[in-house]
Formats: C-alpha cells, sequence, structure tokens
C-alpha cells in the first residue's frame, strides 16, 4: 500500500505527463506562454503597462487550461493584502508607488498567492509549473518585474514587504554601523 505522500507524487508525475502533452498543442498563446490568455487579460496586460491600471489578479483556469483576468484596477500597497483569496491560488502584478531617496517612482512586484496544500495537488502544479512562462512572457512584453514573491496568505505581503522586495536592506552593512569591532 502506499502513503499519502506516495499517491501525491504519483497523483503529480501523472499530471505533469499529461500537462506535457497538453501543452504541446498549437493553440494561440501570449509570447512565450504554454498556456493561452483570455483577450480580456491580453487588454488589460496592455493598460497595466501603459499605467492605466497599477493591479491585475490573474487566474489560472484548470478547466479550459487558460490564464484570464479575475481582477484588476487602482489599489493602494495597504489595499494589496484584501486582494489575496484564501482558497485559491492567483497571480498578482502590482506596479507600486513610493519614494525612493528622495524621488516618486513605480515598480513593478509580481506575487504568487496559493493557501497551501487545502488547494489541489493539479491545481497547485499547473500554477507553478506556468509561473515561470508567464513571468517570460511579461518580459517580452517590456514589464519589467522588480520583485517577486510567493506567499500563501495575505498578511505576508503588506506594504513594507512590497517595499523591501524592491529595495532589500542591506543587513551586513546596518550590522557593521551598529557594531564596528564585531565583524
Amino acid at each position: 500500500p502506499m502513503t499519502d505522500a506516495e499517491k501525491e507524487l504519483a497523483q503529480v508525475k501523472k499530471d505533469e505527463a499529461s500537462m506535457r502533452s497538453q501543452m504541446s498543442s498549437n493553440s494561440a498563446t501570449l509570447p512565450g506562454l504554454q498556456l493561452p490568455v483570455t483577450q480580456d487579460l491580453q487588454t488589460n496586460l496592455e493598460k497595466f503597462k501603459k499605467g492605466f491600471i497599477n493591479y491585475l489578479q490573474i487566474k489560472l483556469d484548470t478547466d479550459k487550461e487558460e490564464l484570464k483576468l479575475w481582477d484588476c484596477g487602482n489599489i493602494k500597497a495597504s489595499e494589496f493584502p484584501e486582494k489575496i483569496p484564501v482558497e485559491e491560488p492567483r497571480y498578482h502584478l502590482f506596479n507600486y508607488q513610493h519614494d525612493f531617496e528622495g524621488e516618486s517612482i513605480w515598480k513593478i512586484v509580481f506575487i504568487y498567492s496559493c493557501p497551501g496544500y487545502s488547494v489541489p495537488v493539479k491545481q497547485r502544479m499547473m500554477y507553478s509549473s506556468t509561473k515561470s512562462c508567464f513571468l517570460d512572457s511579461l518580459a517580452k512584453m517590456d514589464i519589467d518585474i522588480a520583485g517577486k514573491r510567493e506567499i500563501s496568505e495575505g498578511d505576508e505581503v503588506k506594504e513594507v514587504e512590497i517595499y523591501e522586495m524592491i529595495h532589500p536592506r542591506n543587513t551586513l552593512l546596518e550590522l557593521t554601523l551598529l557594531n564596528p569591532r564585531r565583524l
């Protein structure tokens, strides 16, 4: 008899084989992306790129095997955690406006949210295996991602975490300044 972990691994391998065969079909896709995208998502990616909106939430429809727009608009960084669903994975793009070294700047962050093992294996696997292709396609569209993060709940990505994703603190420098003799 197989343990639960062995059953899950066998299911993942089976789903990966199925997905590889489905991905090799010649369907209309976003450049570099293995899954087709809806026209609505394509249109809103262009709006996002041009700065008309600062937030996109993308859902992978496992039944239709396509990426589609789930939510979009203009939000504040403080509102971002509320946008993270608690039951399903999503991709999020957020163009974060903030001050850095005396200038107001915009930087794009990519967040992959997945609530954990309550999500079916196939869905987790499809999101994680599509992520790098999706990021490649964004780069080809000249959407420059300044920071990336995977989270399981909204509390993990408050404004300070978004800021530090883009502008990481230099902990070694801070330690040197605080305790110069210890290093």
